[in-house]
């Protein structure tokens, strides 16, 4: 009596079996190493595509983008406000011209001497002297005598009074700009209105002659 697993079956199931546990064997073994291979080859792709996005990503290199310099930066713009910066208003100039003060030659200048003391003949003595000098020149009267001789002159005129006083030899400090009345205070001054020079002859006598 033959006991039971002591001898193969005799109808090939056990070939078969075997045959089909072979089988099963050559699938998982394909199945492994075709696993293998992908995950192979996915952990070289992944590394090529960490390899080339660090390659291929432009690096962020402050020195490249343009630097936020203040000097680089366009300045504030002037304020169209035209009250916001007393410097940008125009500056209203109150001061009136006035002419150069220069020396012209003595034809050009015309020159009252205006008696004011009350003696006769003082002015006729100064118009002597300066018409040798080649003054136009006047003698007149003062409506009024005064104290203190006086030589005024009218605007630009200046360094023309100091010429005349220094030929008539009156002290400088006599000299002052015309009052805006300096011809109401001579007599008979129509022919005088348009005159440059006034000698005031007072009777201090410092304008006397």
């Amino acid at each position: 009596m033959t006991s039971p697993g002591q001898y193969a079956s005799q109808d090939g199931s056990f070939a078969r079996s075997a045959g089909g546990a072979a089988g099963r064997g050559v699938v998982l073994i394909v199945i492994a190493v075709a696993l293998g291979l992908f995950l192979l080859a996915k952990g070289f792709d992944g590394a090529d595509n960490t390899a080339a996005s660090a390659g291929d990503e432009p690096a962020t290199d402050s020195g490249d983008e343009p630097a936020s310099d203040s000097g680089d930066e366009p300045a504030d713009e002037p304020s169209d406000d035209p009250g916001s910066d007393s410097g940008d208003e125009p500056v209203t100039d109150t001061t009136v011209p006035t002419e150069p003060d220069t020396t012209r030659p003595p034809n050009e200048v015309k020159v009252a001497a205006v008696n004011a003391t009350g003696a006769p003949g003082v002015a006729g003595r100064a118009t002597a002297i300066l018409d040798t000098q080649g003054y136009v020149t006047a003698a007149k009267n003062a409506s009024s005598n005064v104290e203190t001789s006086v030589v005024y002159y009218q605007a630009g005129y200046a360094e023309d009074a100091k010429a005349v006083a220094s030929v008539l030899v009156i002290p400088a400090d006599l000299i002052q700009p015309a009052p805006p009345d300096v011809v109401e205070r001579i007599d008979n001054n129509e022919n005088v209105a348009d005159f440059h020079v006034f000698v005031f002859q007072g009777a201090d006598g410092l304008a006397g002659v």
